[in-house]
C-alpha cells in the first residue's frame, strides 16, 4: 500500500498495482483505479510518483535480499523424509 492524503488532511491507502492513471490538479492531484474508482490527492503529481517510485524499489530490495532465503520461515525447520516405501516383489509362481 501507498499512503496519500486528502485534501482534508485525512490518510488513505491504495494498493499501487491497482492504479490506472495519475492526473494532476492544480497543486493536488487525481488518481484513477483500474476499477474506474477516482481517489484525490493533496500530493502534487510528482510526489505521488516518487511515491510509487520508492515503493516499487523497496519491493525489489525485499525481493532481492531474501532470495536465498525459504519462502516460509517455519519450513526451514523441517527436514525431507526419506521413502522408506519398498514396491511389493511380484510373485513368479503368479501369472502377470
Amino acid at each position: 500500500m501507498i499512503l496519500l492524503t486528502t485534501l482534508r488532511g485525512d490518510r488513505f491507502g491504495l494498493n499501487p498495482d491497482l492504479i490506472e492513471e495519475i492526473r494532476a490538479n492544480g497543486t493536488s492531484c487525481v488518481v484513477t483505479m483500474i476499477t474506474g474508482r477516482s481517489h484525490t490527492a493533496a500530493e502534487d503529481i510528482d510526489t505521488v510518483q516518487s511515491i510509487l517510485n520508492a515503493h516499487r524499489a523497496g519491493l525489489l530490495v525485499q525481493a532481492a535480499q531474501g532470495a536465498g532465503e525459504h519462502p516460509h520461515p517455519r519450513a526451514a525447520h523441517l527436514t525431507p523424509v526419506p521413502d522408506t516405501h519398498t514396491p511389493a516383489t511380484p510373485d513368479p509362481d503368479k501369472e502377470p
